[in-house]
């Protein structure tokens, strides 16, 4: 049931994988076209996720909803699901990022529900 959720976001332009990882840095499941090493993506996301919500706490901003990392040759998504899981969407310079945060926010309970 995971597994074409995820396919979904494969189908807006620009995206190359959405990978549901747990905290501790496994992929529970993914969806990739293209070159995506997706267990030192789960790897890198579980870290990077956890101390931005570590700042956002010791800061008083409250609970991290999502995270946008912006690199040269595309975006990277990262957004808690629940608190053993994320995910994280892979995306290149074609990509819409709005699109994807809306599709996001859109499915992100049905991806819970999935778990």
């Amino acid at each position: 049931m995971l597994k074409p959720l995820l396919e979904e976001f494969l189908k807006l332009e620009g995206v190359s994988a959405a990978v549901v990882v747990g905290r501790d840095g496994f992929v529970i499941e993914s969806a990739v076209s293209g070159k995506v090493d997706i267990e030192a993506l789960g790897a890198m996301a579980s870290t990077g996720l956890g101390t931005s919500e570590a700042m956002g706490t010791s800061l008083g901003k409250g609970e991290l909803s999502q995270m946008l990392v912006e690199c040269e040759k595309g975006p990277v998504l990262l957004s808690p699901l629940s608190p053993d899981e994320l995910i994280a969407i892979v995306a290149d310079t074609t990509a819409n990022i709005g699109r994807i945060r809306y599709e996001l926010k859109k499915n992100k309970e049905r991806i819970v529900a999935a778990l």
